[in-house]
């Protein structure tokens, strides 16, 4: 897989070069390749060395601009408001949303009376595995927005999806938090690399096992 990955890398990489260059294509293709070889390798570059690349031909500013673009399209994404959903299909979203991301970072997603999102909102930004939640501030934002139940949606850069002690014992603060305040917990989803792990999913499975 690695192999497949490192291949199709060289061949943007020769396709982003563009062929007016002539020869030269070819050794700007090898000098880049040499300085990165894989895509980690340009992710690590740091503004320096990005200046000393475009000096080797203006061509390479394109380039790199390129890849800024590549960045923005991968970032976009689709408008959630607006639409009740099940947790596979939000789930799903989610996954899309927080696959390149770094850092743990929770979101809120605030629901109606029809559990249809009318807004969310990233409340909490930490590290690479761990972030500090304050209810209270999950709280205000809720009732700001005249919610009836809310979603908390938190990403595990790592890619493993299950809940730790800590995201367990907030959750339980949190949903005696809502009831207390009359908001409804709608679900609390973990969100790895490429699937997510969901509290009401879990919460129904376990009663029926019952």
């Amino acid at each position: 897989m690695e192999n497949e990955v490192i291949n199709e890398y060289t061949k943007l990489v020769w396709t982003a070069i563009p062929d007016k260059l002539g020869t030269k294509k070819q050794e700007l293709c090898q000098r880049f390749l040499r300085k990165c070889p894989n895509p980690l390798a340009i992710k690590r570059l740091s503004r320096v060395e990005k200046s000393e690349i475009n000096e080797w031909a203006p061509e390479m500013f394109n380039f790199f601009a390129a890849i800024e673009l590549g960045k923005i399209v991968t970032k976009s994404h689709e408008e959630i408001i607006g639409h009740a959903y099940s947790s596979i299909e939000l789930g799903r979203k989610m996954v899309d949303h927080f696959q390149s991301e770094e850092q743990e970072s929770v979101c809120i997603a605030c629901t109606d009376i029809h559990n249809e999102i009318i807004d969310w909102k990233i409340l909490f930004v930490g590290g690479g595995c761990e972030c500090i939640l304050y209810p209270d501030k999950i709280f205000q934002y809720a009732l700001r927005c005249s919610a009836q139940g809310i979603i908390m949606i938190h990403n595990h850069p790592t890619g493993d999806i299950h809940p730790s002690k800590q995201d367990e014992s907030f959750t339980r603060r949190l949903e005696r938090g809502c009831e207390i305040i009359g908001l409804h917990l709608v679900d609390f989803m973990i969100v790895g690399r490429d699937t997510y792990h969901s509290w009401r999913e879990a919460s129904l499975v376990n009663e029926l096992k019952k």
